[in-house]
């Protein structure tokens, strides 16, 4: 697995997030603990590196800590998803004005780059590939949407108090109304015996 992050210091990345918690008050080993449901014991087995935390708990420590970007790091370093690349710095998101410019400059581009590879495809002849080192850069300047759209969402969360949480479950809650999730499985065993 290729992660920017050493998956032996998690530990020590959970404990920077508990130390400069967005939250004053889980800042000691015990509340987060208590937090987490665990001893505060385990909490110092953790950050020593002495144990590896679940995954559900590393999550739950990055959000009760206030550090989005701790969850992107886990992500990362477990390769998760093939979307899981290391976060914006959190200099890069504090401000939602800055993190605003950066995602309109990243959309433009990443326009931009849309035409590329749509006219890469168009010029494309029959039975001949596509050169993919041509157009590589840019999805790369798509790729990048990803990580700017998620810095201005912690900014947001940080400057104006959005709710992340909420956003998602409302934008979930709205695409599947609008059939555009993939079902879940009673759903799909549905279909499957419809047909």
């Amino acid at each position: 697995m290729n992660s920017y992050y050493s998956r032996k210091n998690l530990g020590s990345w959970l404990k920077h997030f508990r130390l400069n918690s967005q939250n004053p008050s889980i800042s000691s080993q015990t509340t987060l603990a208590r937090k987490l449901f665990l001893e505060q014991k385990q909490v110092s087995k953790i950050e020593l590196g002495e144990v590896e935390p679940r995954l559900e708990t590393a999550a739950e420590w990055c959000k009760l800590t206030g550090w989005r970007e701790g969850w992107d790091i886990v992500a990362n370093i477990y390769g998760l998803h093939p979307f899981a690349v290391p976060p914006v710095h959190p200099e890069l998101s504090e401000r939602l004005p800055e993190s605003i410019m950066n995602a309109r400059q990243q959309l433009t581009t990443a326009l931009d780059s849309l035409d590329e590879i749509e006219r890469a495809i168009t010029k494309r002849r029959p039975n001949k590939n596509i050169d993919i080192d041509d157009i590589k850069n840019n999805f790369m300047d798509l790729y990048d949407l990803k990580p700017a759209i998620k810095s201005m969402m912690y900014a947001a969360e940080r400057d104006i108090e959005l709710n992340i949480d909420e956003v998602k479950d409302e934008w979930t809650a709205k695409s599947v109304a609008n059939e555009v999730v993939l079902p879940n499985m009673a759903q799909m065993e549905k279909e499957k015996a419809e047909a």
